[in-house]
């Protein structure tokens, strides 16, 4: 592994950033202020970018490199989250691109023709979508049921706190959600499985949330009603979801890791801008140490976490091509550092900024109020709370003594 991209992510780097410069950045205000979602010739120009195929296969009109799906798709979102630092069109990205990552690896060939060939073209919003009404961290309490009848299995439940649901509507077929269900009440976590969840089936309705933050992107919940879910729908195992959920998690975390530090490295820029430019007492703001110092703790962290990020992704990477490389308590402990210290960075870092700028900070002629905003999506818990890092962490590096998800 190289501590640098090689060429041709570098160029792709290059031609996504000066994409997003030129035609995300002069309207992230607007997306976010205006809240009718991110605007049809944005995605078409991240279509033509090959931004949505980033993590699909040839065959199914994507331009995956494997081996590397993760790490092209941490590039993309890392530079389209500097120019939306509202967070609505990198998690709109982030979200497709990672969970086609994880129907590719675990879809059947019909789900994968179906839903990998529409995302590729920007015709398909794919998402998440375990988090019930009663809790999302404690998976293996989800209640939702799809029990098997003949060649379908019926669902029934709800899924709150999701992302995408105006998007689905808005896109139709076969838009819809990865999920984790019951489909054995009587084994527990043994007892779940990882299905995708058209959005469109009969029986399904959704709701929209008003949320404080990340305006451009709506947020939801689902609720199912004797709703068919072909068996073709399955991601890999009958009641191996659990397992397979994990993975998809992981490969998430990338992603989302990605969106925060894009975002935090922006707000650094934007601080040191300001900072050498405005003038208190005779010099420049950045030349009191308590500002600047304050700016190099975060950019040293922002440097470190970059690091470990390219790190994670090249590991997942290695191990899809070269199985046994490393294991998955390996892997766990580099996604979840990332996931965990990634969000409050870019909340620290939007912050800052924020004090930098005195009053200006608190008005919205600067975007870091709607970073601020944004980002607290993943401080809450989106893609798995900052705790729950800490647990797998825990549990991964000291065993079950130390796992704080078992009694």
């Amino acid at each position: 592994m190289e501590f640098r991209f090689n060429t041709e992510q570098e160029l792709f780097r290059k031609s996504v950033r000066e994409w997003a410069t030129k035609n995300l950045e002069p309207r992230a205000r607007q997306i976010d202020a205006e809240e009718n979602g991110v605007p049809d010739d944005l995605v078409q120009q991240m279509v033509d970018l090959g931004i949505f195929g980033l993590t699909v296969p040839e065959e199914y009109g994507g331009c995956a490199v494997p081996g590397e799906e993760l790490m092209y798709s941490m590039i993309a979102v890392q530079e389209i989250a500097k120019a939306d630092l509202s967070m609505s069109v990198p998690v709109y990205a982030l979200l497709t691109i990672g969970w086609s990552y994880i129907v590719n690896k675990f879809g059947t060939d019909q789900l994968k023709e179906e839903v990998l060939t529409a995302a590729a073209k920007g015709e398909a919003f794919v998402g998440i979508n375990t988090t019930e009404p009663g809790g999302g961290s404690d998976l293996a309490r989800i209640k939702t049921t799809a029990l098997k009848n003949g060649d379908k299995y019926i669902l029934n439940g709800e899924k709150a706190y999701v992302s995408g649901p105006k998007e689905c509507m808005k896109l139709g077929a076969p838009s819809g959600h990865c999920s984790l269900v019951v489909t054995d009440p009587e084994k527990s976590y043994k007892g779940l499985t990882f299905m995708y969840i058209p959005a469109h089936l009969d029986g399904i309705t959704w709701s929209v949330y008003e949320d404080m933050g990340r305006m451009g992107l709506s947020t939801g919940g689902w609720v199912y009603k004797d709703v068919e879910i072909p068996e073709y729908c399955l991601l890999g195992q009958e009641n191996r979801g659990f397992y397979h959920v994990m993975e998809g998690f992981n490969a998430a975390r990338v992603l989302v890791a990605a969106a925060c530090l894009g975002g935090a490295e922006r707000a650094l820029e934007i601080s040191a801008e300001y900072n050498s430019q405005r003038t208190t007492f005779g010099k420049p703001l950045i030349k009191n140490e308590g500002i600047s110092f304050e700016m190099v703790n975060d950019w040293m962290q922002l440097d470190m976490l970059k690091l470990n990020l390219q790190r994670g992704a090249w590991m997942i990477g290695t191990e899809s091509q070269e199985p046994g490389t490393f294991s998955h308590k390996d892997i766990n402990k580099v996604i979840a550092t990332c996931k965990c210290l990634s969000p409050p960075l870019a909340h620290e870092a939007a912050r800052h900024g924020m004090v930098y700028h005195g009053a200006f900070g608190f008005t919205k002629e600067t975007p870091l109020e709607m970073m601020l905003r944004g980002v607290m999506s993943y401080e809450v818990g989106a893609e798995g709370g900052l705790n729950i890092m800490r647990g797998i962490i825990a549990r991964d590096l000291w065993g079950e003594v130390a796992n704080p998800f078992k009694e």
